[in-house]
């Protein structure tokens, strides 16, 4: 099976359990069957977490390898992190300085291989900015104003990018 089909079948089931176990299930009480599924849910997010980044690494090489490595280097770095969030959440918001820096590799791929919209890339950049932007918030101002947690929607123009339209083959 090629990468990018393996990608768009693991992005759309990564990005669901993620808002799941990211945003509805910690409003729950700890003693729930959702809370503990959202638990469970971030766990399973993390698995996946390697998968995409070494996924990606496979895809990207070709155009860039040093940046390709820094993906996963990123996307590694930020799954101790997250996991340590499951029962310390101020843990979470460090996993988000490495989940703000993988985009910007990807971003750069992105733009770099022609074979996905330029546009996409920047909104990748964004989407960095807000999940480095909400550590910083968090840690002065104790909370993460929506505004800045906004623009992490640009990782999800490249999910549904990936998922619906896929990427161009690049002729030779």
């Amino acid at each position: 099976m090629k990468t990018i089909t393996k990608l768009r079948i693991l992005y759309p089931i990564w990005t669901v359990i993620s808002i799941f176990s990211l945003l509805y299930a910690p409003t729950l009480t700890n003693e729930s069957t959702f809370f503990k599924l959202g638990q469970l849910g971030q766990i399973i997010v993390q698995l996946f977490q390697i998968a995409v980044a070494l996924l990606l690494y496979e895809f990207f090489e070709k155009t860039d390898k040093v940046q390709a490595s820094m993906i996963v280097i990123f996307g590694l770095l930020g799954v101790p992190l997250a996991l340590m969030g499951i029962l310390i959440p101020e843990a979470s918001h460090l996993a988000e300085v490495f989940w703000g820096l993988w985009l910007i590799p990807i971003g750069t791929l992105v733009i770099r291989s022609r074979m996905f919209p330029k546009w996409v890339g920047y909104f990748l950049y964004l989407g960095s900015l807000g999940y480095l932007g909400g550590t910083i918030s968090f840690f002065l101002i104790g909370f993460v104003p929506a505004y800045v947690e906004a623009f992490t929607m640009g990782e999800l123009i490249w999910v549904l990018w990936i998922t619906i339209i896929g990427a161009k083959e690049i002729q030779k």
